[in-house]
This record gives structure tokens, sequence and C-alpha cells, in this order.
């Protein structure tokens, strides 16, 4: 009960920290930066092993493509 409470609380003050961003667009990308990292800490908690191998994956790709630049 605690835990969602704390979640309603953070979404709440996300949302309103998307509001008081200088565009719209701005705002969006930040709900939708909150969503995709809650969403991968979520993985992480369902499936602790699968999610890792992802979340691995993803970085390993995300490190060497900014290493051809």
């Amino acid at each position: 009960m605690f835990l969602t409470t704390l979640a309603g609380v953070f979404y709440l003050f996300t949302l309103i920290a998307a509001f008081k961003m200088e565009t719209p667009l701005k705002g969006f990308l930040f709900i939708l930066a909150v969503a995709g990292v809650s969403g991968l800490l979520y993985l992480f908690i369902l499936f602790p092993g699968i999610s890792g191998i992802a979340v691995a994956l993803m970085l390993g790709a995300f490190i060497l493509r900014q290493g051809n630049r």
C-alpha cells in the first residue's frame, strides 16, 4: 500500500513538473522518459534475469554506437 501511494505521488509530481516545462513537447518527452525508466524498473522487479540481459544488450549497443561517432 505504501509503495503504491509513493508511486502515485511520484507520478503526480512528474505531471506537475511536465506542465511547468518551457514547451509542451519538452513536458511530453519528460513524461515519456519517466515512463520508460519506470517500465525498466518494473521489468527488473518482474523478470530480473531476462530484463538484466536485455538492458545489458541495450546499453552495450548504445555504447558501441557512441564509439562510432
